[in-house]
């Protein structure tokens, strides 16, 4: 029962969102994902099962990636939207070699870089609510 009062407080949360914000929830649930995969790649030899659980929150991970890249308006990002772009794809193929190595280290620059692109997105949203976009 507190799972679905907790999964329809976010449907809730991402439905009233604005476009910003929900650019937010992605990095918010990117990062948590992130940090997920790591401490279950530290852990595999703790269980066994944490192998698949790894792969499945590495999966998820991609698949926030696939959708920020997807909201992305290359028509009038411009170079912004250029250089995220080429930044999520370089996330997907780094995570594809991660999730086969299971190489808890190198997801460190990753986590790093989608923590600072998330306050940095938490920042301009605020911003957009303050001028009223």
């Amino acid at each position: 029962m507190a799972r679905n009062i907790a999964q329809n407080y976010r449907n809730a949360q991402l439905n009233t969102a604005s476009p910003g914000q929900r650019v937010v929830l992605m990095y918010e649930g990117l990062h948590k994902e992130l940090k997920k995969s790591k401490n279950l790649i530290v852990n595999i030899n703790k269980d066994i099962l944490n192998i698949e659980k790894a792969h499945n929150s590495i999966s998820l991970s991609e698949q926030i990636i696939l959708e920020l890249k997807l909201a992305l308006d290359m028509d009038k990002g411009g170079e912004l939207a250029q250089n995220l772009n080429n930044l999520y794809e370089f996330w997907i193929v780094q995570l594809s070699e991660i999730n086969m190595k299971k190489d808890a280290k190198a997801l460190n620059p990753i986590i790093d870089m989608v923590s600072e692109l998330k306050d940095t997105w938490r920042e301009a949203a605020k911003k957009a609510r303050q001028l009223g976009a």
